[in-house]
């Protein structure tokens, strides 16, 4: 049985999400539908902003910041559930400068969606996998250079 633990529903063409979490609290799943993503120059680099949410990635090309957006984000989620047990600080529409550029460049907004899936196990659990007591840091040293 999961439950509901996030519900958005934007205004903008009906953009949604939804958070749902099993019953165990380590298993959740997130969907995204009609986001609308703003993809613009920056520079030598393009890049992707989230309307009805506030997250951005770039990339070399168009193609690649939407790549870039896409895994981000779902780390984004991830590290949400893990720190607050839902997605609800990340539903935040772009600042309105952002928002009022985008107004103004209509055919550069698309559509995005996505559903994810994320396994919040707790930190017993997750030392548990990866069996170490810590990092050991191993650094060289510049030698003096002699002439």
């Amino acid at each position: 049985m999961a439950n509901i633990k996030t519900k958005l529903s934007a205004t903008a063409k009906q953009a949604k999400a939804l958070h749902l979490e099993h019953e165990d609290q380590e298993h959740h799943a997130v969907l995204l539908w009609n986001l609308s993503v703003f993809i613009v120059p920056d520079e030598k680099f393009w890049f992707a902003q989230g309307l009805e949410i506030n997250y951005g990635a770039q990339g070399d090309t168009p193609e690649e910041a939407k790549k870039h957006f896409q895994e981000g984000l779902s780390k984004t989620i991830n590290q949400h559930i893990r720190a607050y047990g839902d997605i609800g600080r990340l539903l935040k529409f772009a600042p309105s400068s952002i928002l009022k550029e985008a107004a103004k460049h209509k055919a550069a907004i698309m559509r995005f969606g996505q559903v994810s899936f994320h396994e919040v196990l707790e930190d017993t659990k997750a030392q548990e996998l990866v069996p170490f007591d810590g990092i050991e840091y191993r650094v060289l040293r510049a030698q003096p250079v002699i002439q």
